[in-house]
């Protein structure tokens, strides 16, 4: 609810932590000396306490050492806040005096959907002031009546001719509101929702106020800037004996500029009129008031009862009455309930206690007690966790915390308790994020025991050490070869991958295919043997477990020759050889019908015969080898038709619906697809073609 324990210090002392683990008390908790406002225990400023050990405006220090706690517009009414904080109290009525809210009122501009006068009657729903925004009008709030000015042209269209928000005579904006109980007014209370102030320099907006006796004459109380700063404005009319004579019944309010917000009014009458004013009845043909609007009130004659409160789960604490007709009550909810106005009327949240007038046989307000409900506990009462609360969330129903795997729990108890506050207990349990044991990783050993079993903090570490003929794979990139790998615990109780890969060479040039053979392709212990044929030379070269040859592969001093040019038009593919034919010379392979791209095909396979499954490999060269033979070889070079640059956007392309594609990024798949739905771009594309091909979709699965 806004209040937080303060750590402040005034005396330097020794940490009593170390108390904890050392038999001696070594200090004692800071205590106020005398001049001391406060003393929580250290030395800081802001939090409450001041380095001097003064109390801080806007905080409230108890106990001792002193917790420091803001206490404006907490929620809680507090005694020393009762006078004068409107926001956690609600409006002070001085002993002597009766506060009433408009129960009845009326506007020259309303419309039940849009700007309901109604919301001006009973108690401020928001104490919320805002500066009017042109930009944004349709954003704002209904926590209060907003003039609905509609016709004609509107305040931008006449930006030119006059300031945004003020009133031509024809266009004047006026409020009535009505009381319950005629009296001597004291004061007047005008709770804004809006000022009208618009942006820039526009004279503030102002309202004129006229008091209505119960004989339903005007007496005026002047004119008054608006302004959020100000906000209630007041306006005392104790100075004003002609006002001092009548009993009030109503308050009319004229306003310069239809911009301004009202969410409340109060009328503040003396609990003891003078003997001049006249009875609280008014004539039956009178009453009629502005604009032929009138104020409900019983006429003359017509006496009323005030019937008795029933309510359930509430105690009537006090009543008290000075006639058949009115009556005061003052009424409290038992405990685990909490006041709800059923008319319309704010309340304070959480707000057990209210007091009730009756005038004329009419109550001032409907409300009820009802059962006080935390609602669901919020997620970040507890992390990683649901809550289930079966027994449901009123007063002390219980929910239970469940952690969210991996989480797991940790605590005394699992259960959270509705409180008579509005909140949950604090939680006895947390949910800790753990890593399972790590799975055991192929060829390596483990470095610490205590990773072979469970229960892994979050960023522990796990070392591994992997076999001769392998190095460290780890997630994290890492440019120098290691035989070490570290993994370590995530906060989504997973660990980092890592893996012990085989250690293997760079394959030799394509220009030595052909040439040489391997006893273990290029693994780790592989040994090569390159020869020449005809020149008779032979290298012998090892892998290391460096990953390096023991000897640079390399051509025989004396080979020569050149390899046939490499045949133009086979398969519609032509080649461009700017180097020639030597050895080591490198073509480049195009296909004659485009958009195609030379692709390698294995032997029995052509370009007709080619599925969608199969990828095959695009060709950029060929190569002259050793053997003065291209490589690869020109009869396996194959032209197909190259993909559509639309993948991933939406639309099933038939043409790029293969592996050679990518799928055309998963648009022919509802499953890969964000909206679900395949659309294909062809408006011929048959079933074959737009079907879902990807195996790895979750429709082949």
């Amino acid at each position: 609810m806004g209040r937080w324990q303060a750590s402040c210090v005034c005396r330097l002392r020794l940490a009593v932590v170390i108390s904890l683990f050392w038999p001696l008390r070594l200090s004692l908790p800071p205590t106020r000396s005398s001049g001391e406002e406060c003393d929580d225990g250290d030395l800081r400023s802001g939090d409450g306490c001041s380095g001097a050990c003064e109390l801080e405006e806007g905080f409230k220090c108890v106990g001792e050492p002193s917790l420091c706690y803001i206490y404006k517009g907490d929620g809680i009414c507090e005694p020393f806040e009762k006078e004068a904080s409107l926001i956690d109290c609600g409006l002070y009525t001085p002993d002597g005096y009766l506060d009433q809210w408009a129960t009845h009122a009326s506007s020259s501009h309303e419309d039940k959907d849009k700007c309901p006068v109604s919301l001006v009657t009973g108690e401020p729903h928001s104490m919320v002031c805002t500066a009017y925004h042109p930009d944004l009008p349709e954003q704002r709030p209904l926590a209060g009546w907003f003039p609905c000015v509609t016709g004609g042209k509107g305040p931008r269209d006449e930006g030119r001719e006059r300031q945004e928000g003020s009133l031509e005579r024809d266009d004047e904006v006026w409020l009535k509101v009505c009381f319950s109980r005629p009296g001597v007014a004291v004061a007047v209370f005008v709770f804004l929702t809006s000022d009208g102030l618009a942006s820039g320099k526009h004279p503030r907006p102002t309202a004129t106020l006229h008091l209505t006796d119960v004989s339903g004459n005007n007496h005026s109380l002047g004119t008054y800037e608006l302004s959020c700063r100000d906000n209630p404005l007041v306006i005392n009319v104790t100075h004003r004996p002609d006002v001092l004579a009548h009993r009030t019944t109503s308050v009319l309010l004229n306003f310069s500029s239809s911009l301004v917000g009202i969410s409340a009014v109060a009328l503040r009458t003396s609990s003891h009129p003078s003997p001049a004013a006249p009875d609280n009845c008014i004539p039956e043909h009178e009453g009629q008031n502005h604009q032929g609007q009138s104020c409900p009130h019983r006429p003359c004659g017509e006496q009323g009862s005030c019937a008795p409160l029933l309510l359930d789960h509430a105690d009537v604490v006090n009543c008290t009455s000075d006639g058949p007709g009115h009556m005061e009550c003052a009424i409290a909810c038992k405990k685990g309930f909490v006041l709800q106005a059923s008319s319309g009327q704010y309340l304070r949240p959480l707000q057990k206690e209210i007091l009730l007038t009756c005038s004329s046989g009419r109550w001032d307000r409907a409300v009820s007690c009802v059962a006080l409900d935390c609602g669901v506990p919020d997620p970040s009462l507890v992390s990683h966790a649901t809550f289930s609360c079966s027994e449901g969330t009123t007063f002390l129903k219980r929910c239970a915390v469940s952690c969210v795997p991996p989480a797991k729990l940790q605590g005394l108890s699992p259960w959270l308790t509705c409180l008579e506050d509005g909140l949950w207990s604090l939680p006895e349990a947390y949910c800790k994020l753990e890593c399972d044991a790590p799975p055991a990783i192929p060829n390596a050993s483990s470095l610490l025991p205590r990773c072979l079993q469970g229960q892994h903090d979050v960023g522990s570490v796990c070392r591994y050490e992997c076999k001769r003929g392998y190095y460290a794979l780890e997630s994290t990139e890492r440019t120098l070869r290691t035989t070490f790998l570290k993994i370590q615990c995530l906060e989504g109780g997973t660990w980092t991958r890592g893996s012990c890969v085989p250690v293997a060479c760079e394959p030799p040039a394509p220009v030595f295919e052909g040439m040489y053979e391997c006893t273990n392709g290029f693994q780790f212990n592989s040994q090569c043997v390159l020869s020449c044929h005809r020149e008779g030379q032979r290298l012998l070269t090892r892998c290391t477990k460096e990953g390096l040859w023991t000897e640079e592969f390399r051509l025989c001093e004396k080979l020569q020759g050149e390899c046939p040019p490499p045949p133009s038009g086979l398969n519609s593919v032509e080649y461009k050889c700017e180097q020639g034919f030597g050895i080591g010379a490198v073509c480049s392979p195009s296909c004659m019908i485009p958009p195609n791209d030379p692709v390698i095909l294995p032997e029995n396979v052509t370009t007709d015969t080619l599925e969608h499954w199969m990828e095959p490999v695009k060709v950029q060269s060929i190569v002259c080898t050793g053997r003065r033979q291209w490589h690869p070889d020109p009869v396996l070079v194959h032209c197909i038709q190259s993909c559509e640059p639309f993948q991933a956007d939406g639309w099933c392309d038939t043409i790029n619906n293969r592996a050679y594609c990518h799928y055309d990024g998963g648009d022919c798949c509802s499953s890969t697809l964000s909206s679900k739905k395949v659309i294909p771009f062809a408006a011929d594309c048959d079933s074959e073609e737009c079907t879902c091909r990807d195996p790895k979709a979750e429709e082949n699965q």
